[in-house]
């Protein structure tokens, strides 16, 4: 067959995951064409160039960790006025590819030409479980939480089939919707985990506020982030490459990050025990960093204090025996269903 796979290329998570299913397809002998921007365009150019066909897309601004909701307006109001200009192009360039089906991790452009081509849609990502499942969550985010869902049930509706990834389970409330454990990309995979005497950081949107902090706690900590800094007592600074990021996760003894799906998978994977710092009022964050801390699988914090990560490092071995029990990979039963689901449409006229 022939597939459109748009995703977004907001952060690492949706190419993680997308380049394992792309990869799948075109070793099941279907055609792929992958239409995505910003770092999903650099994550997946070594092994999909020829496939690749770059569009705008929309992203979201920080400060403080905490989510800008007007510089994130701003921003995608200009994106919006770019991707009108191109729309043309765009359109023209998926009619002529012609597409069987299209497949979507949470790119609105590809899923509005699906809808208004005719073409069947299919949605992976993980953002559909806020509206298409029961999910438990403090009152005091509500606002904020539906606030998200109706910018979810904007971006990608309907879908002939939602699969979703999660590492927790949740109620399914809506039909052709499945829950699946999340998908793991190769190089992970093929991780062989040990335990050092480092805790990674993995630096996120204004991490600078943690590290009087961490410099007063009695552990190393290996720091990678976008620019090298010379050492500073017990932290040691590293800029971010693919491989060696890779050995230092591999061999960390507890892992510090936002509370972003792929990064929590990926840990629980390799059975390394998180501590989350959510971006506040980025309420898939919040729910994220609530389940892990339920499951007892790590912890999470908005402002960081020695007592709780000194708890939290006090718990390891509770989190560690944790790990060890949860479904990890949803990779082949993800597949075998997409398969199945791909077999389905193509006997349809």
């Amino acid at each position: 067959m022939r597939i459109i796979y748009g995703l977004s290329g907001q952060g690492f998570g949706h190419s993680a995951r997308s380049k394992e299913t792309i990869k799948h397809l075109i070793e099941a002998g279907h055609e792929v064409k992958i239409f995505t921007y910003g770092q999903s365009l650099f994550m997946l150019e070594k092994d999909f160039k020829d496939q690749l066909f770059e569009i705008p897309g929309f992203v979201l601004s920080y400060k403080n960790n905490k989510l800008v909701y007007w510089k994130t307006i701003w921003a995608n109001a200009v994106k919006i006025s770019h991707q009108a200009k191109y729309f043309s192009k765009i359109s023209a360039e998926f009619s002529r590819f012609n597409p069987d089906v299209v497949i979507t991790d949470f790119e609105p452009l590809t899923a509005m030409l699906a809808k208004t081509k005719r073409k069947p849609l299919i949605s992976i990502d993980n953002q559909h479980q806020l509206t298409n499942s029961k999910i438990k969550l403090d009152k005091k985010y509500f606002k904020d939480f539906i606030a998200d869902k109706l910018v979810i049930k904007s971006m990608v509706w309907g879908a002939k089939y939602y699969l979703v990834t999660s590492f927790f389970k949740t109620p399914v409330t809506r039909s052709h919707t499945f829950l699946f454990a999340p998908l793991i990309r190769s190089e992970v995979l093929n991780l062989q985990p040990t335990d050092g005497d480092y805790v990674l950081v993995y630096e996120g949107a204004d991490f600078d506020r943690i590290m009087p902090t961490l410099k007063k706690l009695p552990y190393n900590f290996l720091i990678v982030g976008p620019t090298l800094k010379p050492q500073d007592g017990n932290l040691t600074f590293k800029k971010f490459s693919t491989e060696a990021w890779l050995q230092d996760l591999a061999g960390a003894k507890a892992v510090i990050g936002t509370a972003g799906l792929s990064l929590i998978c990926e840990c629980i994977y390799l059975q390394k025990p998180y501590f989350a710092l959510p971006i506040a009022r980025q309420v898939e964050q919040i729910i994220n960093a609530e389940y892990l801390k339920e499951m007892q699988l790590g912890d999470f914090s908005f402002k960081f204090t020695l007592e709780e990560f000194t708890n939290f490092m006090n718990n390891l071995e509770l989190y560690k025996s944790n790990l060890k029990k949860i479904e990890s990979c949803g990779n082949e039963p993800l597949f075998k269903k997409l398969d199945s689901i791909l077999s389905e449409l193509k006997k349809r006229p």
